[in-house]
């Protein structure tokens, strides 16, 4: 059955109205990317330009016939690459949307986020799922929210850090108060800032750069300043704080699961989320390298883990939401389980699975080491193409393994890459020949 895809992540639901340089500069990555979803016969809609060797790319290394997609790029979209409901009510792109459908009545959507326009899209398309009246009332809303994430995750008994919501500087303070001297530290978290952007950590010790967070700072208890930090940290669009005990992992993972028109919920993946310290030792954040697939758990680990994500996703069915939601979580230092937060949309592991299962099967998982690795130096997907066949580490498919160039980002010199390996000791030499 062919899919519409819609790539409209960082939208007002995602990130709030108040996007940052670096948001937007995740979303149009993030459109490209996704790219690796699609299948022969598909419909993309996509807020900018997919390159074209992109596409070729995806159809030759997925075996199917890129010409057979269908690309539309709303007029205007590209000025900024987010795709909001307003765009996808638009009478142009219905209308467009409108006569490819009806040449087949066989079709289906697949949005990145599950929004109310993406609901009317599908209902004036005809082709409207269970799901769409839970998106219609803005329900995914609730999965992804940092303070509907703890209201949720406590009902069914979540392992979670001690924490509040803070909905003004005085309740802040409170927070802030109240939960500093259980660990030294304390995390700030902006209820819609996704992927880390909006999190700082609090503390009164010298550290180094501490994960989760967009910043470390050290601040001296007695002097500080809620008023500053709450002005600071909120936007407009967002005035709500988590305040939650900050706990320092030994690993940092998440979960995944769909949940299925008919209500039966699927496992997915899980994968890690590695970090590293930046060369600038000045920074004050980890930089993010990459997701690896399957997460590096026991089994005691993962099982433990999955009976409790597994309750959350049960409890989203209940709720109405359909579709894929990821659930991250640490094992603290002192052997913690603690769960962080919930995404009802496309994970940043979707892709890679998808991926990994349309080349390796769908139990690559229990033979093969799944690994992205961002910012890889290339001037264009062409170069590092070239670069990798050269050397024989370009995917192959007879042996099962090498590396995929996902998307080049021409601007940074950049690309991100997908590494196959039969083992993590594999893996991890391929990422080390990569030029960083």
């Amino acid at each position: 059955m062919p899919q519409i895809l819609i790539m409209n992540a960082g939208t007002a639901q995602m990130s709030g109205t108040d996007l940052t340089a670096i948001q937007l500069s995740l979303a149009a990555k993030s459109a490209w990317r996704s790219v690796w979803l699609a299948q022969e016969g598909d419909l993309i809609v996509s807020p900018i330009p997919i390159p074209a060797d992109l596409l070729s790319f995806v159809g030759s290394t997925l075996k199917f016939d890129p010409t057979s997609l269908l690309l539309f790029v709303p007029e205007g979209a590209h000025e900024q690459p987010v795709l909001c409901d307003v765009t996808l009510r638009s009478d142009a792109l219905v209308e467009r949307i409108s006569h490819i459908v009806r040449q087949n009545t066989h079709w289906k959507i697949s949005a990145c986020y599950a929004t109310e326009g993406v609901a009317r899209l599908a209902a004036v398309l005809g082709i409207a799922k269970d799901g769409d009246k839970f998106a219609l009332q803005r329900g995914p809303d609730l999965l992804n929210r940092k303070s509907h994430f703890r209201q949720l995750a406590t009902s069914v008994a979540l392992p979670l850090a001690n924490g509040c919501v803070a909905t003004s500087s005085d309740e802040l303070l409170a927070a802030v108060t109240c939960l500093r001297s259980e660990t030294g530290n304390v995390i700030l978290k902006l209820d819609n800032g996704a992927g880390g952007a909006g999190n700082i950590v609090l503390t009164s010790k010298k550290t180094a750069p501490l994960p989760g967070a967009r910043e470390t700072r050290r601040v001296h208890w007695p002097t500080f300043d809620p008023d500053a930090v709450w002005s600071e940290m909120t936007t407009p669009s967002c005035r709500t704080l988590v305040v939650e005990s900050y706990h320092l992992a030994r690993s940092m993972f998440y979960l995944e699961f769909e949940i299925e028109e008919n209500g039966a919920i699927t496992y997915v993946n899980s994968g890690d989320i590695r970090l590293r310290r930046s060369k600038d030792r000045s920074e004050r954040a980890l930089v993010w390298t990459g997701l690896e697939l399957p997460s590096d758990m026991s089994n005691r680990q993962r099982s433990i883990a999955h009976a409790h994500a597994y309750r959350f996703a049960e409890l989203a069915r209940t709720l109405g939401n359909r579709g894929l939601i990821n659930i991250d979580a640490i094992f603290s230092t002192d052997g913690r389980l603690l769960f962080n937060e919930a995404n009802g949309r496309w994970g940043g592991g979707s892709v890679l699975h998808s991926i990994a299962a349309r080349l390796l099967g769908s139990d690559y998982s229990d033979s093969y080491v799944v690994s992205s690795v961002r910012d890889v130096r290339s001037s264009s997907l062409r170069a590092a193409i070239e670069h990798f066949t050269k050397r024989g580490w370009l995917f192959d498919d007879t042996r099962k393994e090498g590396l995929i160039p996902l998307a080049a980002d021409q601007d940074a010199g950049t690309v991100e890459c997908l590494v196959i390996a039969h083992d993590r000791l594999s893996a991890r030499n391929l990422q080390y020949r990569l030029p960083r």
